[in-house]
């Protein structure tokens, strides 16, 4: 790829995920490294995800903080490809370390403190980020920061979503869901318009994992995740080490039922911190962790100064699916390497599910799967469950009750393939769970229409 806009030289690719490839770059023009995002070649006359980064650029260019990802520039390449150039950050997703182990007590803490000061200064902005979880977070030298505002919406001054759409944030039609079931609050699951609230309640379920390594219900499947979120209160978190009582029911309040009943973001960084400064633990932070820095936690009636991030950088997360399979951890068995059998790579699939259109009662999108790992994966059967009242049609779809079927082709690594559907609903159009392409789970994603109907579905 030749340099975008005669300025940004293209080096590498460092990340790709459902709807965006994310290269190392470097600005000519004022002699640094960044990283450019851009839309895969699929999704470039799609103007629902060229709205979406468009977003995403608007969103993040609102907010000045140590603790998000900064937006340098936006604007569209010759191939007509929105793109967007952002700090290139060093360091690596939290979602990548708790793939290890859960975080100690005191640096746990401090992550969560740091990201709840960025929302704080989100929300204070007229923000809400929708999709807080361990993917968007990445853990540097300086810090923890806070990426990917691509489905980010405006706030009212009391931390509401606003009923009437915006140009540069709109706020989708009811019963759509945004964001990662995991870390999705009741509100949203039940089709309402997400405030401020919903940052917090994604916030407590990011304390509970990065402490425990799992979520705090015992659930296995999408399905069960929503209704968990919506019904099933949570479990306290255990006693341990570092962790004070109060701070313990604090983050529980987070998991509220009710969007009033959760504390602000601002209170969870002021009191996380203090937390982990007292915590007892000695162990010291892994090589990729961050350093212990305090967050910038100010008051939201004034004009706030605000810290320059010196940050020399190298890696930065890109848009992923979301997963809810708890983490794990394993050890290697004692024994010559040579006495076994080299290990079979897993089947891997990612699923992108995208509304396209919704009058309040038809709509029509398009369905992605993509092979992502390293063998190919076989010809099978495509199956994932709604959970309202629609019926969905298109060449190759079958219905059964909630149950959807779709047969695809052998897929080789790397490979698409690619469906477009209509349908028709009574009531709420709420995004489909449980994707599973023969007996391998898929990394799913589902995306609403974000301002009204729009064209009908493309291949």
């Amino acid at each position: 790829m030749g340099p975008v806009n005669g300025r940004y030289r293209v080096i590498d690719e460092i990340g790709r995920g459902g709807m965006a490839i994310v290269w190392r770059g470097y600005d000519d023009v004022l002699d640094r490294p960044v990283a450019i995002k851009m839309l895969a070649s699929g999704y470039a006359d799609d103007q629902a995800f060229r709205q979406r980064i468009r977003r995403e650029a608007r969103a993040a260019a609102r907010l000045s903080h140590p603790h998000v990802g900064t937006v340098y520039d936006f604007g569209e390449a010759s191939d007509g490809r929105p793109y967007l150039v952002m700090e290139l950050i060093s360091g690596r997703s939290l979602a990548e370390r708790l793939r290890e182990a859960p975080l100690p007590c005191a640096q746990a803490l401090r992550v969560c403190a740091q990201i709840a000061s960025a929302l704080a200064e989100t929300h204070a902005r007229g923000l809400v980020h929708r999709d807080v979880k361990p993917s968007n977070i990445m853990l540097t030298p300086s810090g923890a920061k806070l990426v990917d505002f691509g489905i980010s919406a405006m706030v009212d001054d009391e931390g509401n979503a606003p009923q009437s759409d915006e140009a540069d944030a709109p706020q989708g039609l009811p019963g759509i869901l945004l964001g990662t079931p995991a870390y999705v609050a009741p509100e949203m699951v039940a089709g309402c318009t997400a405030g401020a609230a919903a940052d917090v309640y994604a916030l407590g379920m990011l304390l509970y994992r990065t402490l425990t390594g799992h979520l705090p219900w015992p659930v296995e499947t999408p399905e069960e995740v929503l209704r968990a979120h919506m019904l099933a209160q949570p479990h306290p978190l255990p006693p341990l080490p570092g962790l004070p009582p109060e701070i313990a029911r604090l983050s529980l309040r987070c998991l509220a039922k009710a969007p009033a009943d959760r504390p602000t973001c601002a209170e969870l960084a002021r009191e996380w911190w203090a937390a982990a400064r007292a915590a007892t633990e000695t162990a010291a932070v892994p090589a990729g962790g961050v350093v212990a820095l305090a967050p910038t936690v100010t008051a939201h009636t004034a004009p706030r100064p605000r810290r320059r991030v010196m940050a020399a950088a190298l890696l930065l997360g890109v848009l992923a699916f979301g997963a809810t399979a708890a983490f794990t951890t394993s050890s290697r068995p004692a024994g010559p390497v040579s006495a076994r059998p080299a290990p079979t790579a897993p089947l891997t699939c990612d699923v992108l599910y995208r509304l396209q259109s919704d009058d309040g009662h038809v709509f029509a999108g398009a369905l992605t799967v993509r092979n992502t790992g390293t063998r190919p994966l076989p010809a099978s059967t495509l199956t994932f469950s709604f959970t309202g009242s629609q019926h969905i049609a298109g060449r190759s779809f079958a219905q059964s009750g909630a149950t959807v079927t779709v047969p695809t082709h052998t897929l080789a690594p790397g490979a698409i393939g690619d469906f477009v559907f209509t349908g028709q609903y009574d009531g709420l159009n709420a995004m489909p769970t449980g994707f599973m392409l023969g007996g391998t789970v898929c990394n799913s994603q589902a995306v609403g229409v974000t301002s009204g109907p729009l064209p009908g579905p493309t291949r």
